[in-house]
Formats: structure tokens, C-alpha cells, sequence
């Protein structure tokens, strides 16, 4: 076979190229301490580098969401235990209510005091995290939890709690319901409550509700507006619905809605007859926190002159204790959920970090240079781009004119 010189010196000078990058490409892995310079250079380890950097993004993102997810609920567990020490002394309050010797004074103080406590209790079911979120409106962080009603405060959030990703398909409640924590209330499945109207004229005075016909009970709230001393209408307050006009109204006759029976009777005083214009409440037992210190307080406002008075006051005091002490339930049961919550997101935490190591080792171990192998390869391609060198020049010696 025939080769020319100038094809000699060509694969030649191709070769000591070759040899010169390959010297540079080691080189550079050694200076930088990336052996992935460029995908060309090991296109499968490239890919496996992008995968699992794309994996460690992502546990890095949970790892912030779980930081945002613990604020909130230590925000929210940090709230409510000023919530329990409300109810706590509440529960103590509630008891000297109770006491019998007390006069009129003593009973508007004791009322003053449970209105404060409700004032209290309501800054806190209105708080907001760090975004100005409010903690307890559920998914509609915007919405005002509680605002002020004429029997206490009603809710205005959503029932639906809002979640964040902590995890691989693991979500986590970050905000809570409101009516779970200050509300459900439920004293008795088949228990309604009466309560006066704060604005009322007179010192007319309404029962608690007895179901008489439970499949005709509906759950449903109700006021008894009266539009004259004798006459009174009914309206369905849930539904915002009138049930009944122009009944006539006899001092302590049983008045009965929807299976549910109570009374209104007269007050002692001299505006006890009901006043134009009076209402008067009657909602199932399920109530929050707002409502039932409100009918406290109006309670402790009536004047005691006769026995019967004395035992509604005292109904009304037992009424209160035992929902105050489900009120409590309920909180210390939100606080328990709180906690479950950061427990969890702790041990999520260690989860996350052993696996955020694994993704770095991978990685590093995909395009972090290993020098010991780096520096072999090196003297290797030096030796044999210098004995390429000197093979090829002595080759280049050998000429007809230098054999002759």
C-alpha cells in the first residue's frame, strides 16, 4: 500500500490534537473539580446530574414548605393556648356566678367581666399570621373569622381547612376552622337555647327549647320578633325564612317551631311585658364560645324578685359551665391536632435532609472530579503524547537520502 508523506504528517499533527485535548479536557477537571464540563463529554451521567438535581429542587421546596407550614401552626398552637387560659379562668368565673348571695351589683360585675373575657376571646379568634392571613377563617384566609352579632359573634370563614404540601404526596392542614375551635358547642343532640335580645326594652325573659316532635326538628336557629305587646312573627333565621306572622302571645303559654317548645314569659319589672320591637332567640345546642357568654351576660343582667328568677339565673350559670367546658374540649382538641401537626413536620424534616444528603453524594459523585483517577489519566495521556512525539520524529529521520 502506498502512503504518502504529507498523509504521515497529517494523521500525525490529528493525533498530537487529540492527544493535547484530551490533556487540556483532564487538566481543566483537575483545576475546576467538575469532570461534567459540558453533556458531550459523558451524556448518560449528564442526565442522571439533571435528574436528580431536579429531585433535590424539589425536596428543597418541601423543606420550605414545611418551614412555612410549622410557622403557621406554632403561630396558631401559640394563640390558642391564650385562648386556654381564657377558658380556664372562664370555667372559674362561671362558678361564682353561680353563687346565690349575690346582689345586682355583683352580678352586673360579674357580667362586665364575662363580656370582657368574650372581647378577649374574640381578638384572638380574629388573629393573623405573619401574610395578614387570619388563622381560624379556613381556606378563605381573608375573610374575617368573627365579627359582633346581638347574641354574641357569628363565623363568617369556610369549612374547609387549607393544606400544603409537606411531602411526597404527603399534605399537611396549615389553617383551621374556625367554628371547630370557638364553635360546635354541642351540649345535648336535642338541646335548643333561649337568649334575649342585649337591645331589647323590656325584662321579658325566654326558656330553653324541649323537642317535642323530633322528625319535625330542623337544626335550624329561629327568632321571635314582636311587633306588638300581643303579637309576635317567626322567622327562620338559617334560612332566612318567615315560619309564622301575627301569633298570639300569652305570658309563659307554650310556644312551639318545628317540634322544638320553650316559653316566653314576663319579667318582674315594671317594662316586663315584651315591647314592640323585642326579639328573642331560640338556636339548637350546637353554639360558640361568643354566644354562650353573651347569654351569660344577659342572664346575670336580669333582676332576681322571686325564686323562679334565682333558678333561671342558676339554669342559665349550669348551662354556661357545661358549655364553656366543651368549648375547652375544643380547643384542647385543635391544640392536640396542632402538635400532631409538628411532630409531623419534624420528623418530615429528618426525611428531608437525609435525602437532600443522598441527592449531593449522587451528584457529586456524577460530575465532582476524582482526582487520584483525574491525575493518572493525566501522566498517561502526557506519557504517550511525548512517545507519540519521538516515534514520530524519529520516524520523520528516515529518508532514501539519509540510507544512502
Amino acid at each position: 500500500m502506498r502512503i504518502s508523506t504529507s498523509s504521515i504528517y497529517t494523521d500525525a499533527v490529528d493525533n498530537f490534537n487529540l492527544r493535547q485535548v484530551n490533556i487540556a479536557n483532564i487538566s481543566r477537571t483537575i483545576s475546576s473539580g467538575i469532570k461534567l464540563n459540558s453533556p458531550d463529554v459523558n451524556p448518560s451521567a449528564s442526565a442522571q446530574v439533571l435528574i436528580a438535581t431536579q429531585a433535590a429542587s424539589v425536596n428543597s421546596q418541601y423543606g420550605v414548605n414545611r418551614q412555612n407550614a410549622k410557622a403557621a401552626l406554632s403561630t396558631a398552637d401559640s394563640v390558642l393556648s391564650g385562648v386556654t387560659t381564657i377558658m380556664q379562668n372562664l370555667m372559674s368565673q362561671v362558678v361564682a356566678a353561680g353563687n346565690g348571695s349575690l346582689n345586682a351589683e355583683d352580678r352586673r360585675t360579674l357580667a362586665a367581666q364575662f363580656q370582657n373575657q368574650a372581647e378577649q376571646l374574640l381578638s384572638l379568634a380574629n388573629k393573623t399570621d405573619s401574610n395578614g392571613n387570619y388563622l381560624f377563617s379556613g381556606t378563605a384566609a381573608g375573610v374575617v373569622p368573627y365579627t359582633t352579632s346581638s347574641n354574641g359573634a357569628q363565623y363568617n370563614g369556610n369549612q374547609v381547612s387549607q393544606f400544603i404540601e409537606v411531602g411526597s404526596f404527603q399534605q399537611l392542614a396549615v389553617t383551621l376552622v374556625g367554628s371547630n375551635v370557638f364553635g360546635n358547642i354541642q351540649v345535648s343532640p336535642n338541646a335548643y337555647f333561649g337568649f334575649a335580645d342585649a337591645n331589647n326594652s323590656s325584662t321579658a325573659v325566654i326558656s330553653n327549647g324541649s323537642v317535642t316532635n323530633l322528625p319535625a326538628v330542623t337544626m335550624d336557629s329561629y327568632a321571635i320578633q314582636f311587633t306588638s305587646p300581643t303579637t309576635f312573627d317567626v322567622v327562620n333565621t338559617s334560612t332566612n325564612t318567615t315560619v309564622s306572622t301575627n301569633n298570639s302571645y300569652t305570658s309563659g303559654a307554650p310556644i312551639t317551631i318545628d317540634g322544638v317548645q320553650f316559653t316566653i314569659t314576663d319579667g318582674s319589672s315594671g317594662n316586663g311585658t315584651p315591647a314592640d320591637g323585642d326579639q328573642f332567640f331560640v338556636q339548637p345546642g350546637n353554639q360558640n364560645i361568643f354566644q354562650v357568654l353573651g347569654t351569660l351576660a344577659n342572664a346575670l343582667k336580669q333582676s332576681i324578685g322571686t325564686p323562679g328568677d334565682q333558678t333561671n339565673l342558676s339554669n342559665a350559670v349550669a348551662q354556661a359551665n357545661t358549655s364553656i367546658k366543651a368549648a375547652l374540649g375544643n380547643v384542647l382538641t385543635s391544640r392536640s391536632q396542632l402538635g400532631d401537626g409538628l411532630q409531623r413536620i419534624s420528623a418530615l424534616n429528618g426525611i428531608g435532609d437525609v435525602m437532600n444528603i443522598s441527592y449531593q453524594t449522587r451528584i457529586g459523585d456524577l460530575q465532582n472530579t476524582d482526582y487520584p483517577e483525574a491525575i493518572s489519566q493525566l501522566a498517561m495521556e502526557q506519557f504517550v503524547y511525548e512517545a507519540a512525539q519521538k516515534v514520530f520524529f524519529a520516524a520523520s529521520q528516515v529518508s532514501l537520502i539519509n540510507l544512502l
